[in-house]
């Protein structure tokens, strides 16, 4: 795979990155100015950071795990992202150079897609969990507050609204995935889809006018 951008002014499309290898799972800095990207070009899969057009790649992850799913601190100071490197999945913390990693999560062997909440105080993430499912979590960015939010079916790919008052995500119950959203402490979960199908929400920038 390669990475496109779509300038939605337009509908035009230019090519980021076509890197011999894998050139996947971008995330777009705060000010609009950095990229943060999982290439394999040095042979395995790790971060790194490039100007919005794909420009001067910096490597910040240096693991013979997979290192991926970078998503941006609202401040952009930090990037968490999802890494193998200790044999399961888990949700890690580095600074934006990616000096001082940090593991996040302790709790399921597999955790995965972090999403940070607009005030940067919590990340959200899918953890697997004893049913051998996946449900939608959160945790404080120290590690600690661990707080489970879904109980039904296979919940995953969680989004934060820009208010942070609520989170969209993709949910597999009744044989359909469809999209649902919850509040921060995990009342009012409310189904937005229908018919099956959906998948990988991102909550738009700006609230619904």
């Amino acid at each position: 795979p390669d990475l496109w951008l779509l300038l939605l002014g337009n509908n035009s499309v230019q090519k980021i990155s076509g890197r011999e290898g894998l050139n996947t799972a971008p995330a777009v800095s705060p000010d609009g100015d950095l990229l943060a990207v999982t290439l394999s070009v040095d042979g395995n899969a790790e971060i790194y950071l490039m100007t919005e057009s794909g420009q001067n790649p910096l490597r910040l992850t240096h693991s013979r795990g997979i290192d991926t799913e970078p998503t941006f601190a609202p401040d952009g100071r930090f990037i968490a992202f999802t890494s193998d490197r200790m044999g399961s999945p888990q949700v890690y913390v580095m600074h934006v150079d990616g000096s001082n990693v940090r593991r996040l999560t302790y709790r399921g062997n597999y955790n995965a897609s972090p999403s940070w909440s607009p005030g940067g105080d919590w990340i959200a993430f899918a953890s697997r969990h004893e049913r051998g499912q996946f449900d939608v979590c959160k945790v404080r960015t120290d590690g600690t507050g661990f707080v489970r939010l879904t109980r039904k079916g296979s919940n995953k790919d969680p989004s934060w609204s820009p208010d942070g008052y609520h989170l969209v995500y993709s949910s597999l119950r009744n044989g359909q995935r469809n999209l649902y959203t919850i509040t921060y402490d995990g009342s009012g979960e409310r189904q937005i889809t229908t018919g099956g199908g959906f998948t990988n929400p991102a909550w738009g920038p700006f609230p619904h006018r």
